[in-house]
């Protein structure tokens, strides 16, 4: 019996490893739905400057176009045609249907002026495959074609944006059009085209700025003038109808949002430098710290908070590396003050415990790996003198002017993870640097090695996205951020939120030594209404895995694959998708469905089968 029920166990444990999550949405259609997959084609020509076609690290519309897909959770590939051929080779399957759905087409024309692009309208006309086109992209004689349109030039004018009519792309943006206006002066950039077939459902002046095109029963090409060389993707009016215009061209999507979201972070918790650098100075958090501090405002509140925290504590006595959470050290500066890591160690593990902390990586001693060279050795460097000259950075060494080598990152956010799994019991899948320097070249590049260490989410100085497909080095300007300290009032109506992406506010445990009341007081100030997310659980998001399920022929169902390292916030905790529908998706349906609407899914990583818009019906 006890050999049956162990192996129940092992069974049960290796079902929760490697079974993905499914999630169905199921609505009786009357004819079969299209059998496109649910995929979009991001097609670039020169934009992308990595070789090895990993690393994003351009300031370009490239850049915001990839951030926007990955924070929503569309999936995608990428051809870049600098690269690659646009031929059936890429684009079907073996049995010679589709592999994409919608092609987003984003290739530069001078980049792609002399490439075979005879296969375009083949994928529309006759494998139904809708396209997205941006800005300039169009200034090609197959994609003017399609989208109905005659591209003359670019411009640079004032012209005022106006919607015209009533259409799903537009209709639940009419009035916001002054939200483009108020950005745009003589100098913003256009691109003049004249209709040849299409339909204009917005203008500049009098100027074509979003067209739509359909072709009876097979693909639909949609222009929308988001100029590539002003990054207008980064606009949120523009966000919001680039993601309307891909619902109507794909007839549904399902993504994540994030109304007034907002992740705290506290950075520094057992680094030693409080206890030596005067800029730096205050007494260590104990036990009763977190638990009044920060436990009790966060409940209060039902708020997360990440805690950054380091694993190696430099002593500068025994001039080595030591455990942090094993000390308890008489200030160097006054030679009273105590600071009591071991009592700090059991309020972390308390806020854990209970649910209102995260454990993240903030590196492994938030300090140079090389502390021996000049002007070193730090260990005994005078503290009004060399020892303040910028010792505490660890990705990159401004005091020697250099950068941190690839093999000695590898070895601290080996020391970072390894250590907080022993401390901690966890695996933290975010870092963000200690001290904000970085290194940026390809070898020693800081995100690409924290990427290929695991993490999925960095802030090496901007938020990014690291994962095994590609790395964003900077998600900014669709992600949001700003530090703040005790003595600065900030407030709900001081953050820029955006449904786009949660809002990152970085502080330091120094506040709330400095203030015991700070966190209490920026929560109070942040309102009710705000929605706290971790770190983990912003990840999970970011590299969900969706499909669409075509077992059913008369249903509208999706997989949805929770990656067992980068979403295990999901295994136990919730998750919310927003599904919205095309007008001609819905009309396809008997019964009429919400355009939009949440979809809950419940935590764990076993099957989930939701049928139709009723969340509590459940197998």
């Amino acid at each position: 019996m006890q050999r049956f029920s162990h192996s129940i166990t092992q069974l049960f444990f290796i079902i929760v490893f490697f079974v993905s999550l499914f999630f169905s949405l199921s609505v009786q259609a009357e004819e079969k739905n299209s059998t496109l997959p649910y995929r979009f084609l991001v097609v670039i020509s020169d934009q992308w400057n990595d070789p090895a076609s990993y690393l994003v690290d351009e300031n370009n519309e490239f850049k915001v176009l990839l951030t926007l897909l990955k924070t929503w959770g569309l999936p995608f590939d990428i051809l870049r045609l600098d690269h690659q051929n646009l031929d059936r080779y890429h684009l079907l399957e073996r049995n010679g249907s589709p592999r994409y759905s919608t092609v987003i087409w984003d290739a530069d024309p001078g980049g792609a002026v002399n490439e075979d692009l005879s296969l375009l309208p083949s994928l529309v006309k006759d494998y139904g495959m809708n396209m997205v086109v941006l800005g300039n992209s169009v200034a090609l004689p197959e994609v003017e074609d399609l989208a109905g349109l005659r591209f003359v030039s670019e411009y640079r004018l004032d012209y005022k944006l106006k919607f015209s009519g009533e259409h799903f792309i537009t209709r639940d943006l009419l009035g916001r059009e002054m939200e483009f206006n108020n950005e745009i002066d003589y100098y913003s950039r256009g691109s003049k085209v004249l209709p040849a077939g299409a339909l204009v459902l917005a203008k500049r002046g009098h100027l074509p700025f979003l067209t739509v095109r359909e072709f009876p029963d097979k693909g639909r090409v949609l222009w929308l003038d988001a100029d590539r060389k002003e990054n207008k993707l980064q606009t949120q009016i523009i966000r919001d109808l680039f993601k309307r215009s891909l619902v109507w061209a794909n007839g549904y999507a399902l993504y994540a949002e994030y109304p007034k979201s907002i992740i705290l972070f506290m950075d520094d918790f057992g680094t030693s430098d409080r206890t030596y650098l005067p800029y730096w100075h205050y007494r260590t958090l104990n036990e009763s710290d977190i638990r009044n501090n920060i436990i009790k405002p966060l409940k209060e509140y039902n708020a997360v908070l990440n805690m950054n925290v380091l694993t190696g504590f430099v002593d500068r006595k025994s001039e080595r590396i030591v455990n942090p959470w094993q000390q308890k050290v008489i200030d160097e500066i006054d030679g009273k003050t105590v600071h009591d890591y071991i009592s700090a160690k059991r309020g972390l593990d308390a806020g854990l415990s209970e649910g209102v902390l995260e454990i993240q990586c903030h590196g492994y001693t938030h300090m140079l790996p090389d502390l021996e060279s000049p002007p070193g050795p730090f260990w005994t460097a005078d503290m009004d003198g060399a020892g303040t000259l910028g010792f505490d950075y660890e990705f990159g060494d401004p005091v020697r002017g250099e950068e941190i080598p690839a093999i000695t990152q590898k070895f601290l956010l080996s020391r970072g993870l390894e250590y907080i799994q022993n401390d901690f019991g966890v695996v933290p899948l975010f870092i963000i640097n200690g001290g904000g320097a970085i290194s940026r070249s390809y070898p020693n590049n800081s995100n690409r090695i924290a990427a290929q260490m695991g993490f999925g989410l960095g802030h090496f100085n901007t938020p990014g996205y690291l994962g095994r497909d590609i790395v964003i080095t900077s998600m900014e300007p669709v992600i949001h951020r700003t530090t703040w300290q005790y003595d600065r009032k900030i407030s709900d109506v001081d953050i820029p939120w955006t449904i786009d992406a949660p809002f990152f506010l970085i502080f330091h445990d120094r506040d709330v030594s400095l203030d015991p009341d700070a966190m209490r007081r920026l929560l109070k100030n942040l309102g009710n209404d705000t929605r706290y997310m971790s770190a983990n659980e912003y990840c999970g998001y970011l590299h969900t895995e969706i499909k669409l399920n075509d077992k059913n022929d008369h249903s509208l169902s999706f997989m949805v694959n929770y990656d067992n390292h980068y979403c295990r916030y999901f295994s136990d905790h919730e998750s919310y998708w927003t599904l919205h529908l095309s007008d001609k998706t819905n009309s396809e349906f008997k019964n009429t469905m919400p355009e939009k609407q949440i979809i809950t899914v419940p935590q764990g990583s076993e099957r989930r089968v939701i049928e139709s818009k009723f969340i509590d019906n459940v197998e």
